[in-house]
């Protein structure tokens, strides 16, 4: 009897049980509606996070599906890249109302159960599949791309230690943007970790084998020498800048050599500078030359650069010639009339000496008097006014005194009113500074013209020249000055020397007693 009294009870309390556990969440689920039913499972969640706050648990979830890597493959270097960066969506706010909606969003028997289910822990979430925004997903492949893509490198010709060679050509590779797209989404889709990436390859331009016969003309073009020609003056090219004159060109009618002599200026300025040389004086007194001058020279640069660029393109051709001759132009020796002006008879060697005072004159004029020669000096205006005492020294040792303008400008480029200024303004202050008013004149650069002639006329001026131009304001040392007098030097000469260099100074005494040694008389 009490056996069956016990199980009664027993059945009794497992009877309450399974309406009375159920029933207790149903209670909770309609009071707490604002949250989850009780017992629902999210991944990575615990269910007590899940009810006590559901916007912090789908917060967590969705920052978890931002950090969660795909795998992309593309040829041998995989990379990895994070599901947010490759534009998904953020799905906090649909997971959580999802999880608000679970076990409530259906007919009442269907949430009972659902909500059941729940307590007793067999409910479980699936959230919302992960998706991608287009246009986050169009800027991730973009940038995929600009890391993936490799420009194709194309065969060129190089030059190394003067040896033209083929550099190889490489392809490239191109990320084929489209298939990337749908690998990466269809991955997404089916939840997989890696996608692979097509790639396409991009083939160069320009091949090795374009550039075979290229190679083999500008081989021999740059082996060759090619020298700049022009008068005495020889500049040869290097082969470096030779080459880069001959560049390789691609066209709808294939590889070409082509010409390009822009790079070759240098070479063609440093022949003709090597070529150039000034017209050099040539003076008439009396209807007789006295001073041949010579006739200058310049190389033209356009006509220079039309050469060498026609050299070139021979070149490139398969032809050409190892020298190329640059066109010069003679400059005619520019020819000036002289009067005898202080210079008389021809028993003499005249000295004379420009630019003074100033710089090395004292030292001349020391050596004059030990030799016991003289010379005439003509100064210049401006520098007589600074050194006035050693204007009036070169009268005291008995030495003649000429006018060689105030400031050695080319007198004949100036007006009729400058050029007297020039010339009657040294007058007046050489008169001042000696009281001796010079008769003679010597036109800086011999430069003279009908103004010239008739102003010096009006200062009662001889026009004085020369017939041995010494070029020792060049500098070109001692022993050459000396030797180019004596070499010279004849009965009548007239030396033009400067006061400028110490290698006049140095050079004269051995004038002096060479002269006397030839017989000839300095005056």
């Amino acid at each position: 009897m009490r056996a069956r009294r016990s199980l009664r009870v027993v059945g009794a309390v497992a009877a309450a049980a399974l309406v009375v556990v159920p029933a207790a969440p149903l209670v909770v689920n309609a009071i707490a509606s604002d949250r989850p039913v009780l017992g629902l499972d999210l991944p990575g969640a615990s269910r007590e996070q899940v009810w006590a706050d559901p916007s912090s648990a789908a917060a967590a979830y969705a920052r978890e599906r931002a950090q969660a890597t795909l795998t992309l493959r593309s040829g041998e270097r995989p990379v990895e890249r994070t599901l947010g960066s490759l534009g998904l969506v953020d799905a906090e706010g649909a997971l959580r109302d999802a999880l608000l909606s679970a076990g409530r969003d259906g007919p009442l028997w269907q949430d009972v159960v659902a909500q059941t289910r729940a307590a007793w822990g067999l409910l479980h979430l699936t959230p919302p599949p992960d998706r991608l925004d287009p246009a986050g997903l169009d800027a991730a492949v973009a940038a995929l791309a600009r890391d993936i893509d490799v420009e194709p490198q194309d065969a060129a010709l190089t030059l190394s230690d003067g040896q033209v060679a083929v550099r190889p050509d490489v392809p490239g590779v191109r990320l084929d943007v489209i298939a990337a797209r749908r690998a990466i989404l269809e991955a997404v889709r089916d939840g997989r970790r890696t996608a692979d990436l097509p790639t396409q390859a991009r083939a160069p331009a320009v091949t090795r084998g374009d550039l075979a016969a290229a190679a083999t003309l500008v081989r021999a073009a740059v082996a060759r020498p090619l020298v700049l020609a022009a008068a005495h003056a020889r500049v040869t090219v290097p082969p470096d800048r030779v080459f880069a004159a001959l560049p390789v060109t691609l066209s709808a009618g294939g590889v070409s050599v082509g010409a390009d002599g822009a790079g070759l200026a240098a070479d063609i300025e440093a022949a003709a500078a090597q070529a150039a040389q000034d017209p050099v004086l040539r003076i008439v007194m009396a209807g007789t030359v006295v001073a041949p001058g010579a006739d200058g020279r310049r190389v033209d640069p356009a006509a220079a650069a039309q050469a060498v660029l026609a050299e070139l393109r021979a070149r490139a051709a398969g032809g050409g010639s190892d020298v190329v001759t640059l066109p010069v132009t003679t400059l005619p020796a520019p020819v000036q009339e002289a009067t005898p002006g202080a210079f008389t008879g021809d028993h003499a060697v005249h000295l004379t000496f420009d630019d003074g005072p100033g710089a090395h004159t004292e030292q001349i004029l020391d050596i004059l008097a030990d030799k016991g020669a003289h010379a005439t000096f003509y100064v210049l205006g401006e520098r007589a006014r600074a050194h006035p005492e050693t204007v009036r020294r070169i009268l005291a040792e008995g030495h003649r005194l000429g006018n060689h303008s105030a400031t050695h400008p080319d007198l004949t480029t100036l007006t009729p009113q400058q050029v007297s200024a020039e010339i009657a303004g040294t007058q007046a202050t050489l008169t001042e500074i000696t009281g001796v008013r010079p008769t003679a004149f010597r036109p800086p650069y011999g430069a003279v013209n009908d103004t010239v002639r008739q102003v010096a006329e009006a200062e009662h001026l001889s026009i004085d020249l020369w017939t041995l131009d010494t070029q020792d304001w060049r500098a070109p040392g001692a022993d050459v000055v000396r030797d180019r007098v004596l070499g010279a030097a004849q009965p009548g000469s007239v030396v033009l020397l400067h006061v400028l260099r110490q290698g006049t100074v140095d050079a004269l005494p051995g004038i002096i007693d060479g002269l006397r040694a030839q017989g000839l008389a300095v005056d």
